[in-house]
């Protein structure tokens, strides 16, 4: 073997190689339902946003729990412009704002349950993010299975056309038998392009929501059916304990309560303390003698404002004000979940009920049908039509099937969503 022929040999090898691994890298990895989620919700730009005015707030509160600077005072008194030139005095001093009843921890814990309530609204974005996300997912799901379907749909028809083709050159059927075929093979070929449009419209969505390429999605799950969950009276409990959005209206109360407490704490004034030196000159004067005379005094200085006129009613009854409203709120959002909850159960149980009915007397005999409408045509025991009907059957059933099996995951979904919990047997 010559040195050239051992090069190319090698050349040859290695674009082999750089075109295996080329192809191996362009071809998208499958992701779970849970993977698309996570990335939508580190893709989600309002989610850091609110997490961020909470880290926002949370410095605000430290800022509202900081009492304020001191006031340094200087005064200086002269009697030169009076006649009197020995008068003279100078003082400095320092005062501080002393806040009473409680009023720097009671603010400092109010802007706390506002950034506490940021963090139960990114919580619930989020819930609801996971929902449209996965609701997409399961879309997309739904239009690959279908486009499997009318992809079998195109099989049978091809097979169908081949079999009347060899009846059609026997003589044993006319020729609009094999046009009638054909027309069904190219009736099922559009359905298949239709289905690959369809699938395009998740596609987009969800490469936007996570920031991935539209040909980087690529779901690794099939459309399954998850377990039936608990009953509806645990689950309205387990609502009420995990639900985000109503634990940021438990936020808002607390931190109505709270303003309530600052309110009536605010109708007493606050104190302001000061300390001070001055130092004094002056001339005194007795029986026609004079003496000039010097003293320095160190004195407490205390001020209030008096509560007469201003006694913070109106803040009082706007904080009143915001705590009824608040629990007006919760009462009414407490009511929405409750019943959200008990329609997603009656929802998951009836899809249920239809399920079954596919799965247990519907699918099976469908199936045996068509092979045996099939047979009987192959031989010549019924027409091309029956075959025909047949096989529409076979894909309107089977389509419906696979709505059935969507629905009920949609039903565990909502349920899961209204819960605001991974329900045993759900979606992993």
């Amino acid at each position: 073997m010559s040195l050239t022929t051992l090069v190319r040999g090698t050349i040859l090898a290695l674009l082999l190689s750089a075109l295996t691994c080329l192809s191996a890298v362009a071809e998208s990895v499958p992701r779970s339902i849970n993977e698309i989620v996570t990335l939508a919700l580190k893709h989600s730009a309002e989610l850091v946003a609110l997490e961020k005015e909470a880290s926002a707030k949370q410095s605000m509160s430290i800022q509202a729990g900081t009492i304020t600077n001191p006031t340094l005072e200087f005064q200086g008194v002269t009697g030169s412009l009076t006649g009197s030139l020995e008068e003279r005095s100078v003082s400095i001093g320092i005062n501080q704002e002393l806040p009473l009843n409680n009023k720097l921890r009671l603010r400092r814990e109010a802007i706390l349950q506002e950034a506490e309530l940021l963090h139960r609204q990114r919580d619930n974005n989020a819930r609801l993010l996971k929902d449209e996300i996965t609701t997409l997912a399961l879309d997309y799901l739904l239009t690959s299975k279908r486009q499997e379907l009318v992809a079998e749909l195109v099989k049978l028809n091809r097979e169908l056309v081949a079999i009347a083709e060899e009846r059609f050159k026997a003589g044993d059927i006319p020729e609009l038998d094999l046009n009638l075929a054909k027309v069904e093979l190219a009736r099922a070929e559009t359905r298949l392009l239709e289905a690959e449009r369809d699938k395009t419209a998740p596609r987009i969505k969800i490469a936007s929501l996570t920031g991935l390429n539209e040909s980087d999605i690529n779901l690794s799950e099939k459309l399954s059916v998850p377990n039936i969950p608990p009953k509806a009276n645990a689950l309205v409990t387990q609502a009420f304990a995990s639900r985000p959005d109503l634990l940021a209206l438990t936020c808002e109360r607390e931190k109505a309560e709270i303003e309530a407490r600052l309110a009536q704490a605010e109708a007493l004034p606050n104190l302001t303390a000061g300390i001070f030196v001055q130092w004094q000159r002056g001339n005194t004067e007795v029986g026609g003698m004079s003496s000039i005379n010097s003293d320095t005094q160190l004195g407490l200085r205390l001020s209030m404002p008096i509560p007469v006129f201003d006694r913070n009613h109106g803040g009082r009854a706007a904080a009143l004000a915001r705590l009824d409203a608040a629990d007006s709120r919760k009462l009414a959002l407490e009511r929405a979940i409750t019943a959200e909850v008990e329609s997603a159960v009656s929802l998951v149980s009836a899809s249920e009920r239809i399920l079954m009915m596919f799965e247990q007397g519907i699918i099976p005999q469908l199936s045996e049908n068509l092979k045996l409408t099939r047979e009987a045509y192959r031989i010549g025991e019924v027409g091309i039509l029956s075959v025909i009907d047949e096989q529409k059957k076979f894909f309107e059933v089977n389509d419906s099937y696979l709505a059935a099996i969507y629905g009920r995951q949609i039903a565990f979904l909502k349920l899961e969503t209204a819960v605001a919990t991974v329900l045993i047997g759900g979606m992993q």
